[in-house]
């Protein structure tokens, strides 16, 4: 075999002069792929060359060498084997000025990925960016103030994301139409938590994760629907935090 076609929806990736070993059922390619396939390796993700955890640098020009792993069972007859089924493990290009007889390679290794990678995605298409991350935890923030905590917790096996969002703190009979608001709210949407407190607008949600479930899957998930749900809120939240309508109006506002 000198030659493996991995098929993607945004375009196949050919992968030249591979090899091939074969360990426990799982299959491990290493093999070649040209500048501009590489470039489409990255650009979509493919193998997870852009959300698992990257050590090292790619540098240089000219063909990269590819190191990708997947069940055997991704190997079988018909169409294939599809690009997803498979992650990248290794992409490294000869250093500059390497004599033909020699081997001295500069690249990246690649790990399993965090957690919050997925969902940091899916809030950079929201607009919102990444500010401050460890292995368990990311913050984001977009130009309009509104910030967003990401959170795995993979002993409590709990999933968990907040946003907040700079309002006037509400007084008066302001203050506690506010808070008959937000309390009818929170009985409609069990699942996550309103608050407003010191003048800052705060939707909450914490889920546990049950096993055998990808934890960045409901962090992804979160991420994508809680924005929203924040967007909806202020819209009743705001007027009625400024005293210009009523809890009543503003829960028919936002619920329809």
């Amino acid at each position: 075999m000198t030659e493996v076609n991995f098929v993607h929806p945004a375009g196949d990736v050919v992968v030249r002069d591979v090899e091939v070993k074969v360990v426990d059922e799982q299959v491990t390619i290493t093999g070649t792929v040209t500048p501009d396939v590489w470039e489409h390796i990255e650009n979509e993700d493919i193998f997870g060359a852009r959300s698992r955890t990257r050590s090292g640098t790619i540098v240089g020009e000219g063909d990269v060498r590819l190191v990708v792993t997947g069940p055997e069972s991704a190997t079988g007859p018909g169409a294939g084997p599809f690009a997803q089924d498979w992650r990248i493990l290794d992409a490294r290009r000869r250093l500059a000025g390497t004599p033909p007889d020699q081997e001295a390679w500069v690249g990246a290794t690649f790990g399993e990925p965090l957690a919050w990678t997925r969902a940091a995605a899916a809030l950079d298409e929201l607009g919102f960016q990444l500010r401050e991350s460890s292995t368990t935890s990311a913050h984001f923030e977009d130009s309009e103030g509104t910030s967003v905590e990401v959170a795995a917790d993979a002993d409590q096996r709990l999933a968990f994301v907040a946003l907040h969002t700079p309002v006037d703190q509400p007084s008066g009979s302001a203050l506690t139409e506010t808070l008959v608001f937000l309390n009818h709210l929170n009985d409609r949407f069990p699942a996550g938590t309103l608050v407003v407190h010191d003048g800052v607008f705060s939707v909450k949600s914490g889920v546990p994760i049950p096993e055998g479930v990808d934890v960045s899957e409901i962090l992804e998930a979160l991420a994508y629907g809680l924005p929203g749900m924040n967007e909806m809120v202020l819209e009743g939240l705001r007027p009625v935090v400024s005293g210009t309508i009523s809890a009543t109006d503003a829960i028919a506002k936002v619920l329809g």
